[in-house]
């Protein structure tokens, strides 16, 4: 690819999905509530808490945007993934091993082929890129399994459409987020959750992720009937801060945390999906929170909550948004993805611009060729880099 393409391609970067797409997404949109922040953070949790400092990770090592296969209009030629792959996967300072993707969960029975092909691709990009795959199942359009039986089989399937693929899935999360976007009801959430058990304890080497909470009002209750319901019950948990994070309060993560069996002491807990991303005060009152809001709330995230939780694995969601749209609350439903370079891509010195937005030109300290601007001003930076605080 020439270099004028790799500038233009910054400019004009056709990537990622906006949030409020939700059936091409599969992340959730908070729900209004209240709720109160703590008057500070919590101290880090106690040593009987926390996983083995070998088991845990202190930065994000995952992505949860399954619009990976749309970046650039199409993977194998996209500006982006090459970066992507060169600073994060592959680079000196690499740390990024993991990608997740919500799929629908019938999505074998041939009524979605839609669906199944942009699966498949996903599948295929991050696998070229050696990500490994792990996902979560869900409903887009409002179909629910019949019966646990159903669900097991409709999972058999997809978990043998991806080996035959040359993908195997080794992480399974059986439902994203029931108390949220998966809205399942805890008994039918655990009962899904048992039946995932039986598949990755048989016919399929895998390892089941349970809860997948996002950390709402009202979770505890919820997680206390989901966890009375399991058989076997799991060890690595799934969680989704998304109110810790917006109100920079490690509150709502605890209360997840204490809900857990034997109150979270030796539990695996995965950051299954989480971005400075929520519009919202949980009253229902939009929040813009802007690029310096969206990095502070990251910063927040990676250089406290991450480092007090230590979490086992970490999922940022999402990178960029198709057709170099500016994260928007009120246009897009989310202010998560990257910022690009603003101004009219057709002026001259665009080229220039774009070339130091996105490498840096040697100014502010930087030697040319490090990460510009673009990396070093927004959440997705601030979580991808290891947590060098902003």
């Amino acid at each position: 690819m020439s270099p004028c393409r790799l500038i233009l391609a910054a400019v004009l970067a056709a990537l990622g999905l906006a949030c409020g797409f939700l059936i091409a997404s599969g992340v959730p949109t908070a729900s209004a509530g209240s709720l109160t922040p703590a008057n500070g953070p919590l101290a880090p949790s106690a040593g009987a808490l926390t996983p083995s400092a070998a088991t845990t990770t202190s930065y994000v090592d995952g992505i949860s945007d399954q619009s990976l296969p749309a970046w650039d209009g199409g993977f194998d030629q996209s500006y982006f993934a090459g970066l992507f792959e060169d600073t994060w996967v592959h680079g000196p300072g690499a740390h990024i091993a993991f990608a997740r993707y919500v799929v629908q969960w019938n999505v074998m029975s041939g009524d979605y082929p839609r669906y199944l092909a942009e699966f498949e691709a996903w599948l295929d990009d991050v696998s070229s890129i050696e990500l490994k795959p792990e996902i979560a199942l869900t409903s887009y359009d409002g179909s629910r399994p019949a019966s646990p039986r159903e669900y097991r089989d409709e999972l058999v399937k997809i978990l043998g459409r991806a080996r035959t693929l040359g993908h195997p899935i080794a992480w399974l999360e059986a439902w994203n987020e029931p108390n949220g976007q998966g809205g399942e009801s805890a008994a039918d959430a655990a009962a899904l959750t048992n039946a995932a058990s039986s598949v990755c304890e048989g016919e399929h080497d895998c390892t089941v992720i349970a809860g997948d909470f996002q950390d709402s009002p009202g979770v505890a209750a919820y997680e206390d009937e989901y966890v009375s319901e399991l058989d076997p019950v799991p060890t690595n948990w799934g969680v989704h801060p998304y109110y810790s994070v917006e109100q920079e309060s490690e509150a709502p993560f605890e209360i997840v945390r204490e809900h857990l069996p034997n109150g979270g002491a030796g539990e695996r807990i995965w950051f299954t999906e989480v971005a400075a991303r929520i519009c919202t005060d949980f009253a229902g009152r939009l929040v813009e929170n802007g690029e310096a809001g969206q990095a502070r709330h990251a910063d927040w995230l990676v250089n406290t909550l991450i480092r007090h939780a230590k979490p086992v694995h970490v999922f940022y969601y999402e990178l960029l948004l198709r057709e170099g749209r500016e994260p928007s609350c009120e246009a897009e439903g989310s202010d998560s993805a990257l910022y690009v370079p603003g101004g009219d891509p057709a002026a001259p010195d665009s080229p220039r611009i774009a070339a130091a937005y996105i490498w840096g030109d040697g100014g502010g300290g930087r030697a040319p060729g490090e990460p510009g601007e673009a990396f070093l001003a927004n959440a997705a930076q601030a979580t991808l880099t290891g947590g060098a605080t902003l």
